[in-house]
């Protein structure tokens, strides 16, 4: 699958979120194209007519550049395209419905966009670099407050803090680009500001945990984030904030310190920023409860809930993951593969969970994630279990290796496939259930309880699962129609009659039925 998201400049608070799912996504083809909304240069426009006209989905992350492109070209309209919104001054200049997916970064915007009609609308958190960011547990700050600004004008409320600061005879740290040269010139001059415009990611780090606080002043209705609000409660840095963009979803009440001056009233922000350096015990509680919320809203889950959002647009059918263990065999493992290539369903990623020293690299028409799982042992449960975790499709089918399905087979599955129940194919005998060759649904097979790991013998796995699935009420039904061939043998049973003989016991010791 290919995905061309769409950002306004390169480096900016838009950018900075695409590049971070980067790393998750790389069993997708995805780039990022930066594109001016009002002067892109030509390699831009040719960026993305090279890029975006066999691209499977475009992910607009800034509404001006991607309307621009649609108005430049009419193809890009064909497109299935995710709008995200991370401008609420502009969710109200139309209904949004030329998009078929749209998504609100904060709640607040999620409901002032229910004029949506046509279109679908979500809701997905901003969030930042959880491995990055990281907590500071040797908090000792020094006397300063900082500030962070993609862009240093007016309704970010800066001079105000600076006065501030100056007043309680605290530095003022700001970091940030300079939009508006005379505004900037108006906090310098209010005296004991450290300015940095250009810093790397480590230096900004460090800044925050040198800092007693981190402060945001912006006016209403004009952030849906900031992200710097996320990378301070990471670091362990206080934040003092006006409610302002996602701060009524990440406030708990005791995370962060929420004042309701007007962003232009310098005494109520003096007596605010006063009252919380004030305590600093008070601080160092807030900073474990900040980093407690904060750890969910990281660029790991942005991209799975996006990865969900493609998958919608690709097909109207049920997400499909296959999940295939692997163990050596690379031949046999390509055909398994390829029978995964032809089949007639068409909204499936495979999961190759790699349960051997060897590198694996397989490639296929849909997105291919491989998971590493060696540990020298029989992983097949924690390989299997490790596939339904990362799993973004509705439904999961097992498929092991050595198993070739013929190409109606996820097909017939699926539409077998009920809530509560497990479904299960043919590999040129009827047999009891084996799940090596099977179709549930995700939510159900978690709430089950997914595989035991404690089956960590050959001759325990099929009998347990099914045994505790009948248990909870869950109907398992065989489905002739779908078809596959084994190739390749799953090892000489002989040679296991030790492992399966203590499987056995397990199983008996356990009261299942044998």
């Amino acid at each position: 699958m290919k995905v061309i998201a769409i950002v306004d400049k390169e480096k900016t608070a838009l950018d900075r979120l695409a590049q971070g799912v980067k790393p998750y996504h790389k069993n997708l083809d995805y780039k990022v194209i930066s594109v001016h909304p009002k002067r892109p240069d030509p390699e831009q426009l040719e960026a993305i007519e090279r890029e975006c006209k066999d691209a499977d989905i475009i992910d607009a992350q800034y509404y001006k550049s991607m309307d621009m492109l649609r108005e430049r070209f009419d193809w890009l309209k064909k497109i299935p395209t995710i709008l995200t919104h991370n401008n609420p001054y502009a969710i109200h200049e139309r209904d949004w419905n030329d998009y078929p997916i749209v998504v609100a970064n904060n709640t607040v915007m999620q409901a002032e966009l229910s004029h949506i009609t046509s279109s679908r609308l979500e809701y997905i958190p901003l969030t930042v670099d959880h491995k990055f960011w990281q907590f500071n547990t040797d908090w000792q700050p020094k006397d300063q407050v900082i500030m962070v600004a993609n862009r240093i004008e007016g309704k970010k409320g800066i001079r105000e803090v600076a006065i501030a600061c100056a007043e309680l005879g605290l530095k003022f740290v700001l970091v940030g680009a300079i939009s508006d040269l005379d505004y900037y010139h108006g906090i310098e001059a209010t005296g004991n500001v450290e300015f940095y415009e250009q810093v790397s990611d480590e230096q900004l780090r460090d800044l925050y945990y040198d800092s007693l606080l981190h402060v945001c002043n912006s006016q209403d209705n004009f952030e849906s984030g900031t992200l710097p609000i996320l990378e301070a409660m990471m670091c362990g840095t206080p934040v003092l904030t006006r409610k302002v963009g996602h701060v009524p979803d990440l406030n708990n009440g005791k995370n962060m310190i929420i004042y309701d001056g007007d962003n232009e009233n310098v005494f109520t922000l003096i007596e605010a920023i006063k009252d919380a350096v004030s305590d600093r015990d008070g601080l160092k509680e807030m900073r474990e409860k900040a980093w407690n919320t904060a750890k969910k809203f990281n660029f790991e889950r942005r991209a799975y809930a996006y990865q969900k959002l493609y998958r919608s647009l690709i097909s109207e059918k049920q997400s499909v993951s296959v999940i295939v263990p692997v163990c050596d065999k690379a031949e046999i493992t390509k055909q398994c593969i390829e029978a995964i290539d032809a089949q007639t369903y068409d909204n499936i990623e495979i999961i190759l969970v790699n349960d051997s020293q060897e590198p694996v690299t397989y490639k296929s028409k849909w997105p291919v994630r491989v998971i590493e799982n060696y540990n020298d042992d029989y992983g097949l449960a924690r390989a299997r279990n490790r596939g339904i975790i990362e799993a973004t499709g509705d439904i999961v089918v097992f498929c092991d290796q050595r198993i070739v399905m013929d190409s109606k087979a996820i097909e017939a599955l699926v539409n077998n496939l009920q809530i509560r129940t497990w479904v299960y194919g043919t590999k040129g005998v009827k047999k009891e259930f084996v799940e090596n060759f099977s179709c549930v649904y995700r939510d159900d097979l978690i709430k089950l309880g997914m595989f035991n790991e404690r089956c960590d013998k050959y001759g325990a796995m099929s009998q347990e699962i099914r045994s505790r699935a009948k248990y909870n009420g869950y109907k398992i039904v065989f489905v002739p129609e779908a078809k596959a061939v084994q190739v390749g043998k799953s090892g000489n049973k002989h040679s296991k009659k030790d492992q399966i003989a203590d499987s056995k016991n397990m199983l008996w010791k356990l009261g299942m039925e044998l």
